[in-house]
């Protein structure tokens, strides 16, 4: 495994990125009134299967499926069920796939018809510190400037940082160095090289950002029951900047 990918590795990683820009597209329409978790699940396998791709999330330490579907408090790695959506909640949607021998990852966190000021703030929010990082992933920095920049967004915004969780390097596997965190400072961590490719996630929440993990040793949900949002997206660090390899 290679921290730095071959021109090979890159080219396969933006095809695998638009599937998957696509792939999470098509799950916004799914997340509505009356939709369940394991029919939006299996929605989405079907279409990334659809491009001849597999789901990276499938199998990957156990994980039963294809997604991770996260309601309401639940931050991330949700195992999709038989819940119905209703008005107002909001569904972090989760995904990774294969393609040609690589993968990448990216998440939205989508609002459920119609929600309240507050949680579209958290969701607006999060989304735009997710931006704030990506635009800090400079070559020749730290990782710590993509950390940095996005706890003093989140910390402006009154927004609590989940810090028992961490975005990622992806491509080769599931899961990579370096490890990105959403707080630290720009000093800090690895240094960013063009080539390397990861996954920055924000996870934001409306209280604390204090976290535990449910009894069936995925679901991770917020100590103090509040709204948490995830954006994420999968970026090349290229000589001038970072790519985005999973937008639209």
């Amino acid at each position: 495994m290679s921290l730095i990918k071959s021109a090979d590795d890159i080219k396969a990683l933006r095809k695998g990125g638009k599937f998957l820009a696509e792939t999470l597209e098509y799950a916004r329409t799914l997340c509505i009134p009356g939709a369940t978790l394991l029919d939006i699940d299996k929605a989405v396998d079907a279409k990334i299967r659809s491009y001849g791709c597999t789901p990276s999330f499938l199998g990957y330490e156990g994980f039963p499926n294809a997604t991770c579907l996260s309601l309401n408090a639940e931050v991330v790695h949700g195992i999709p069920d038989r819940r119905t959506l209703k008005e107002g909640d909001i569904l972090g949607v989760d995904a990774g796939l294969w393609y040609d021998g690589r993968c990448v990852d990216g998440a939205v966190t989508v609002p459920v018809g119609t929600v309240s000021e507050d949680v579209t703030r958290l969701l607006k929010e999060t989304e735009r510190i997710l931006m704030l990082g990506i635009a800090a992933a400079k070559p020749f920095r730290r990782v710590g400037t993509i950390s940095s920049t996005v706890q003093h967004a989140a910390e402006a915004e009154n927004l609590g940082i989940v810090r028992a969780l961490t975005g990622h390097g992806v491509g080769h596997h599931v899961h990579e160095d370096p490890e990105v965190p959403n707080y630290g400072h720009a000093n800090d961590g690895m240094l960013l090289r063009p080539g390397m490719v990861i996954a920055i996630e924000p996870m934001l929440t409306l209280g604390k950002g204090d976290v535990y993990t449910e009894v069936d040793g995925w679901t991770v949900t917020t100590a103090d029951g509040t709204l948490s949002a995830q954006f994420e997206h999968t970026v090349l660090i290229t000589q001038r900047g970072a790519e985005i390899l999973t937008r639209v």
